[in-house]
């Protein structure tokens, strides 16, 4: 028996990389891209905060309306009552509608609940859930463009950091955490881990509403996989049931707490139905958008800022339409070219699925709030050229900077 020690026979993975340079430089190197978008977008935020004296950056200044539902969901858990049956609230409702807090969905005040079991402050916790989503977002779409040509590779990471709603995804808002488990989805479907994908789906439904549509992603991969052939029969139906299965489930897991907690399995259904969310003609509340002023209510002093509002809200709206109608456009071209990714075709459904979903809940509903979740399908836009896609980043920052100064006047909620 030979007596050469066992760490002879399997020698360490060398500590330098194949050009002579140390691993762990070539890795902060790679990290250093999606690092910088992350800082890039506070600058831009900070900057829009500046620009109208209200502070960006202390947790006060990425607080809105909503922010304070999820922390009291999270402190309190899940209320749902008839307006009736409150005096200062019955006035503001039709008879027979419901209030409560059951119109938000429950992944981003558990986390905050979790965290706060640490002795951190609610708000606090929710913020870093946040900023940690938000730079691991980065790092994964980065990931995800490393094989792509470098110029269009920080083409795409700018149109990331520039998104023209993408203030929220630094806000305490569970927009960063879904964006993340997006991504992370996305990853996942690359390398064919169907099950695992669908886990990271059922999470971003039950992270927000519209997050449902992550079902879409694999949906669109598992047809492409059978047209070529590479899925067949039960690993075909196993893959589907998990990448579409899964999220379906999370978003049913959401009614099926509401039932648990409140009685009613409907009680999201409930809360929006006071609000004339429900189903809308798509095309009927895209021209209401466009024509008719923002519903937001102004205080009297800032009545002036209402065209501002009008204008960029607007301008966000049909970027994101210009942004389905790229990433079809881009799944086109890469099919015809052979070098379409069997999750592309899934992320062209996927943004003109998130675009539509919005508007067919209703024009109430805030739509550049659920375009930042059109995050992911920013990667297929990989397969254009940088020099269109630069233009389009620029139109995204000049967007991005008033709309961050809504936010931080409190004309974004």
């Amino acid at each position: 028996m030979s007596s050469v020690p066992a760490a002879v026979l399997t020698p360490e993975a060398p500590a330098t990389a194949p050009g002579g340079t140390p691993r762990w430089r070539d890795r902060g190197l790679a990290l250093l891209p999606p690092v910088l978008a992350y800082l890039v977008g506070h600058l831009v935020y900070t900057v829009a905060g500046a620009l109208v004296a209200e502070p960006f950056l202390p947790i006060t200044g990425r607080v809105r309306a909503d922010s304070g539902l999820y922390v009291k969901i999270a402190e309190q858990g899940y209320e749902l009552f008839l307006c009736d049956s409150d005096p200062v609230l019955a006035p503001q409702f039709a008879p027979g509608a419901w209030c409560g807090t059951a119109g938000w969905f429950p992944l981003y005040p558990g986390l905050i609940r979790l965290l706060t079991s640490t002795g951190l402050g609610a708000y606090p916790a929710a913020l870093i859930i946040t900023e940690v989503s938000l730079l691991v977002s980065f790092v994964l779409l980065w990931r995800l463009l490393r094989d792509t040509r470098r110029p269009v590779a920080v083409a795409v990471l700018a149109l990331a950091t520039l998104l023209p709603a993408g203030v929220y995804l630094h806000a305490v808002f569970p927009m960063a955490l879904a964006g993340a488990l997006l991504l992370g989805c996305v990853t996942l479907v690359a390398a064919r881990r169907w099950v695992l994908a669908g886990v990271a789906g059922a999470l971003v439904a039950a992270a927000y509403p519209m997050g449902v549509a992550v079902a879409a992603i694999g949906f669109g991969a598992v047809v492409t996989l059978i047209g070529r052939r590479e899925l067949r029969s039960w690993a075909a139906l196993r893959a589907g049931l998990a990448v579409v299965g899964l999220p379906l489930a999370g978003l049913g897991a959401v009614f099926g707490l509401h039932h648990l907690t409140l009685g009613h399995w409907n009680a999201y259904l409930l809360i929006q139905d006071h609000y004339g969310n429900g189903v809308h003609n798509p095309l009927h509340s895209l021209a209401k958008l466009a024509i008719e002023p923002s519903v937001i209510v102004i205080a009297e002093p800032r009545q002036d800022l209402l065209w501002v509002l009008h204008t960029f809200t607007d301008a966000e709206l049909w970027w994101a339409l210009v942004l389905a109608l790229l990433a079809v456009a881009a799944a086109v071209i890469a099919s015809g070219r052979g070098r379409l990714r069997p999750y592309d075709a899934g992320l062209a459904l996927y943004a003109v699925a998130m675009f539509v979903g919005p508007l067919i809940a209703g024009p109430g509903v805030s739509q550049y709030r659920s375009h930042t979740l059109l995050l992911p399908a920013l990667l297929v836009l990989r397969h254009l050229p940088a020099r269109l896609l630069w233009p389009y980043a620029a139109v995204a920052g000049l967007i991005a900077l008033p709309m961050g100064m809504l936010f931080s006047t409190w004309l974004l909620f």
